[in-house]
């Protein structure tokens, strides 16, 4: 069996020294010993995965990442998008980047080009983006053949309430109620924000599933969602259907029940048998974080599926760090999943 890992990483505002992230000030930017430092870190949890295709997260500093993936095996790496900047202190990063790192060529790598039509068929304006644009490529991997990996990060939980329009408002009570107003609406947006890009995707690949049923799909990303979310079902499809327009959901004809596994996604940790009754946390620590990071493929790449060209045999999460105390900032808020995918033959 040919055995394929692939990996998602969020390694926490990877930017140079110099570079402050989202706001100026005494420990949003690294000193040099801390930034060597984390760039070690992150060359042997790399060495520690041993992980065939990798995504990235919080990506600002593009150059060194790839001298760094470079360096440690990953000569194929790839960014969809440039980080961006504050207009007015081109020193602070706003928005970061993905990338995809690959031990193997790529056969085309790209940013990801539209939106599914998703737009036009739910109340999402049409001037919708993603919050990061996401990576969408392929890789002719051994033993599976041609996959189409996409690489995501979903729009950050938390509403943001500019300080300075608060700072505003003289009036106390003023200031409680705009808060909480724009608390609430901005809640709405970052809500929305990740339901809509669950939606492209799920969209998006069922494009590959259609034209072939049997496709070879992987997701890697940080959702920030919690695996019981209606965000994570929308990407997923993991609900149960109750029916199927009138028809009763156990109603399907025997010869053609397959279909309905066919055009679900799946998260990998759900793929391997004895997996563990508790999900490592992938962010935040051990006892008092969240799971936000993911492993997603298509029933192609499922186990109980006779016609699957491979199979998730296992789900790890890199999370010693946690456990060890190790600061964020010379290693990452994140752990690291990587999922192995069995080639079904030779």
């Amino acid at each position: 069996m040919t055995i394929i890992r692939a990996a998602t990483f969020n390694l926490y505002h990877f930017a140079a020294p110099g570079i402050y992230w989202h706001q100026r000030k005494q420990g949003s930017t690294y000193t040099v010993p801390e930034w060597e430092a984390k760039k070690a870190w992150i060359a042997a949890m790399l060495g520690e995965m041993n992980a065939d295709v990798i995504g990235f997260q919080e990506v600002v500093s593009q150059d060194e990442l790839a001298a760094l993936l470079a360096a440690n095996g990953y000569p194929h790496v790839f960014f969809p998008a440039r980080p961006d900047f504050d207009d007015d202190d081109p020193e602070i990063y706003v928005n970061a980047t993905v990338a995809i790192a690959s031990r193997f060529p790529f056969v085309r790598a790209e940013a990801l080009q539209g939106l599914a039509g998703v737009p036009g068929d739910t109340v999402i304006d049409e001037d919708f983006r993603f919050s990061r644009m996401p990576v969408d490529a392929t890789i002719d991997l051994p033993g599976i053949g041609e996959a189409r990996i996409i690489v995501c990060h979903f729009k950050s939980q938390g509403a943001f309430v500019d300080e300075d329009e608060i700072d505003a408002l003289e009036d106390w009570g003023d200031k409680i109620r705009a808060t909480y107003m724009r608390r609430a609406m901005e809640g709405v947006n970052q809500v929305a924000k990740r339901a809509a890009e669950a939606g492209v995707i799920y969209r998006i690949f069922r494009q590959s599933i259609d034209a072939d049923p049997e496709a070879a799909l992987v997701l890697l990303g940080d959702l920030n969602e919690d695996p019981a979310s209606h965000t994570i079902s929308i990407l997923t499809q993991a609900d149960r259907v109750w029916s199927w327009g009138s028809v009763a959901s156990n109603g399907v004809p025997q010869d053609l029940a397959y279909l309905k596994h066919v055009y679900k996604l799946y998260d990998a940790f759900n793929l391997v048998p004895m997996q563990g009754l508790v999900r490592p946390n992938t962010h935040g620590g051990v006892g008092s974080g969240s799971t936000l990071d993911y492993v997603v493929v298509s029933n192609g790449l499922n186990s109980k599926n006779p016609r699957r060209r491979g199979e998730v045999t296992k789900l790890e999460v890199y999370d010693n760090h946690f456990a060890d105390g190790l600061a964020k900032d010379r290693s990452s808020d994140h752990a690291p999943v990587i999922a192995t995918i069995g080639s079904v033959a030779g």
